[in-house]
């Protein structure tokens, strides 16, 4: 019964560490009172405006977010699958 209750707390303490990982998204904000900027994933509050630039992957808004790029080595429409003309 007792390695069930571990395994099961286990289970909700690795879900949790997984979840609390940024994903990525930070962008500058600049607080239209105080000019100061700062970089987070969304806005702090009204007086916070979102800068031009990003999105950056890391909290220090320095390393650019890379598009994802759309895989080209598949046809749009498979082979057999496009409209007959």
């Amino acid at each position: 019964m007792t390695s069930k209750c571990f395994a099961v707390l286990l289970g909700f303490v690795l879900s949790g560490t997984v979840a609390a990982q940024p994903s990525g998204g930070f962008f500058l904000f600049k607080n239209m009172q105080s000019g100061q900027v700062v970089c987070a994933q969304m806005r702090i509050s009204p007086e916070w405006v979102q800068q031009a630039g990003g999105p950056f992957k890391d909290p220090d808004c320095k390393i650019p977010e890379e598009p994802k790029s759309e895989s080209k080595d598949l046809p749009a429409v498979p082979p057999g699958l496009s409209p007959k003309k």
